[in-house]
């Protein structure tokens, strides 16, 4: 993923919302939101067709797992591993999320710049290649893009506002479409430095991304409810923004 918003509340009926936003350059191939039948334990997860991984898996019990990429310090540097193998080995290890961490610790600079969120319905959790401590989320809302958690980019401190506003229709089951839908890039005074050329700093700034080779690919709605219950909605978009299709997953 590239832009996360999430309102955490284990002590609620509905303890995680969360909606994310997937860019990636429209050549790669990709697999939506599917059960993986091929892997030990069973998974609900895109897939990346190049390098085999994923961006955001869940399984039957409410467990899950996020990436995005972190930019600044990272734009070109060689990793002998793939970040996307994380969620998928998260969730296939059956391991609780601090023995996944102390034992990820040892090779995080193996891997490109990365954030990890890892979760359920009682705990939630963020580490990433700059900060490999990591921290347990107090409740609230955050949000995460290419850089720390709750870094205050334009389009996170949009996102956040977003949430704000649609978080009774989310809380109870709506799939509010303005969370993180905006298309507009912002102004180059508030710009990040990343350390990729301007032009691309500015077609990055957009919440949702428009553009025939790289974009915003899809979007995803995670609910976990303290009753047991799951529901997951994947829209995917086309260059021009449409959505072009959406997929519920219940359970």
């Amino acid at each position: 993923m590239c832009l996360v918003a999430l309102n955490w509340d284990p002590d609620q009926d509905t303890p995680l919302v969360l909606v994310a936003n997937r860019d990636e350059f429209r050549a790669r191939p990709t697999q939506g939101m599917h059960w993986w039948s091929d892997e030990p334990s069973e998974m609900l997860a895109g897939r990346d067709l190049q390098a085999g991984g994923t961006w955001f898996a869940v399984d039957r019990a409410g467990n899950f797992a996020l990436i995005t990429n972190i930019r600044p310090g990272y734009v070109g540097k060689p990793s002998s591993l793939s970040r996307g193998a994380l969620p998928r080995d998260f969730i296939q290890s059956g391991s609780d999320i601090r023995g996944f961490h102390q034992n990820l610790v040892q090779t995080v600079n193996q891997y490109g710049g990365f954030n990890l969120l890892l979760g359920n319905r009682r705990e939630l959790f963020w580490f990433s290649s700059d900060n490999p401590v990591g921290c347990w989320l107090d409740p609230g809302i955050h949000v995460l893009s290419n850089d720390a958690l709750n870094t205050p980019w334009p389009k996170a401190e949009l996102a956040r506002q977003q949430m704000i506003a649609a978080l009774p229709d989310l809380v109870h089951g709506e799939i509010n479409t303005a969370v993180l839908e905006s298309t507009e890039p912002f102004d180059d005074p508030v710009l990040p430095s990343t350390g990729v050329p301007l032009e691309w700093e500015r077609l990055l700034s957009a919440q949702t991304i428009l553009g025939a080779d790289y974009g915003t690919r899809s979007r995803t709605w995670l609910r976990l409810l303290k009753d047991q219950r799951v529901c997951v909605t994947e829209a995917q978009f086309n260059e021009s923004g449409e959505r072009q299709s959406v997929q519920q997953f219940k359970w």
